[in-house]
């Protein structure tokens, strides 16, 4: 292997046991403390912090199953429970209170800092602690109006999943139908937990910049990796399905130079690079991928892309066992969706006129999707390495 011994054990409950040896270059970070794991189960520097507290090594390193101790669970999903331990335990008061920490040491050293506090919520298990679990009523849930969507002439992996219901998950990741409404409802109200003791934990953390004197110098990122889908489509879960459910994120950006705004211009996650930089006048270098998004500050009516690429790969054994296509493509301009994949199928939608993404027009709008078509052509040439250009060593 060329890489260092325990590369692969990062993840590894056992290592964070006893002191630990951290990467030296942890993708450029000087100094990190990880959060690993989702729902109650916890690893990495929070699992060493937990037991710190008081926290019991059983409640803490629990299976992903429905042997995972609860003190309440739900009766159709074992994903949805309230852990045996409290808040003061949980992945976002971990991230929270070490994220302010590190804020408020660095302004003590007098130096500049750069935090990236990822909560492992919202995700599946729902397992929001304490009263963070019970906030909100299922019965007030209301459902994504696609949730009995026929997807007649939808991709068939996810026709197949839109069968399949919670008893029939081969893994604790594997996505489901959302036939059984009610158990819809109590998801929504139990990630709504999640969600709101995350909204408390960034308001704790932007109130330490605010005792530091350094809000007025301080730019905020809020942003997510991927959306659920939540019983859009009649699907639970995510992975590989191509809709606003999982694709399109929450993306606000603050800075004390602009004033609140909002646009509907698009954007990708790997604009966010692009964009510190330029915010903090530094140059890009060779190669970098996305567009810094300033523009769209400066003027929320302004456009920095005519698309956005999502390139999903998934391993042949993975999608076998998975009923998955090895590789999908989907392009977003500011008017269509497109997807095609690698078995042929395809998805065109006029998100202007069909924001829900219920008629797919890929067989009946000829135009329309020649226009896809070239959309995407350009967009994966656009993205290939050698059009991107290449970080240069000299000397």
């Amino acid at each position: 292997s060329p890489y260092p011994e325990g590369w692969d054990q990062l993840e590894a409950f056992e290592r964070y046991l006893d002191d630990v040896d951290d990467p030296e270059d942890f993708y450029g970070f000087d100094h990190i403390e990880l959060a690993i794991d989702h729902g109650a189960r916890v690893t990495g520097h929070h699992l060493r912090w937990a037991l710190e507290r008081g926290a019991s090594l059983d409640e803490l390193v629990v299976p992903y199953d429905d042997t995972s101790p609860a003190l309440d669970r739900s009766e159709r999903w074992w994903q949805i429970y309230r852990p045996t331990y409290g808040p003061d335990l949980h992945s976002t008061t971990f991230v929270t209170e070490r994220t302010s920490a590190f804020i408020s040491e660095a302004a003590e050293q007098g130096r500049p800092w750069f935090a990236y506090a990822s909560f492992p919520d919202p995700h599946h298990p729902m397992a929001a602690p304490g009263p963070w679990y019970d906030r909100h009523d299922p019965a007030d849930m209301e459902l994504p109006p696609t949730i009995d969507d026929p997807m007649e002439n939808g991709l068939s992996h996810l026709k197949r999943i839109q069968g399949f219901n919670a008893a029939d998950q081969r893994g604790w990741v594997a996505p489901f139908g959302a036939s059984d409404h009610e158990l819809v409802k109590e998801a929504i109200a139990a990630t709504y937990g999640v969600i709101e003791m995350i909204d408390d934990g960034i308001g704790k953390i932007l109130a330490a910049v605010e005792a530091t004197g350094g809000a007025d110098n301080t730019i905020v990122v809020f942003t997510s990796d991927h959306g659920d889908m939540m019983g859009d489509h009649g699907l639970m879960m995510k992975g590989f399905m191509p809709y606003r459910g999982t694709q399109q994120v929450p993306l606000v950006i603050a800075t004390p130079d602009h004033d609140p705004a909002r646009t509907s211009s698009l954007a990708s996650s790997i604009d966010l690079g692009p964009t510190l930089l330029d915010l903090c006048g530094l140059p890009l270098f060779d190669g970098v991928q996305g567009r810094s998004l300033r523009p769209l500050l400066d003027d929320p009516t302004a456009t920095v892309r005519d698309h956005v690429l999502v390139e999903d790969d998934c391993p042949p054994a993975l999608a076998a066992g998975r009923l998955t296509p090895e590789k999908s493509r989907t392009v977003v301009t500011p008017t269509l969706r497109f997807t095609r994949n690698s078995r042929g199928e395809e998805l065109l939608f006029d998100i202007d006129h069909d924001p829900d993404e219920l008629q797919n027009l890929a067989s009946v709008d000829s135009t329309r999707r020649s226009e896809a078509i070239e959309a995407m052509m350009e967009a994966l040439l656009a993205a290939d390495d050698l059009a991107r250009g290449a970080p240069i060593t000299t000397g």
